[in-house]
């Protein structure tokens, strides 16, 4: 039950309470990896090769968490998206069906 209804029943798979939620409700989760495929342009010195920039977010001082930074320089509202800079793929099904009604 959600607070949104009254019903003596699941609010999503209409199962009464009580009974198991049929399985393609949403309650049933479960845990994939996902990775996210980020492009989008900086600006780095202009001698700067590709071993020179790699070499320096891979294995230099900068820290990845810094390219929050850059992700919010491409939506300074913080109003749109970044729908045009990351696509998602799922590597795989890393766990089990849990009910999570929480």
């Amino acid at each position: 039950m959600r607070p949104a209804s009254d019903s003596e029943q699941c609010f999503y798979c209409k199962q009464p309470v009580g009974d198991c939620h049929k399985p393609d409700c949403v309650l049933i989760r479960k845990t994939v990896k996902i990775r996210a495929i980020i492009e989008y342009e900086v600006g780095v010195p202009h001698s700067w090769a590709k071993p020179d920039i790699e070499y320096h977010r891979n294995d230099g001082s900068w820290c990845a968490k810094n390219m929050l930074d850059e992700l919010k320089l491409l939506n300074p509202e913080g109003e749109g998206c970044l729908c045009d800079y990351v696509s998602f793929e799922c590597l795989s099904d890393t766990g089990q069906p849990k009910l999570d009604e929480t």
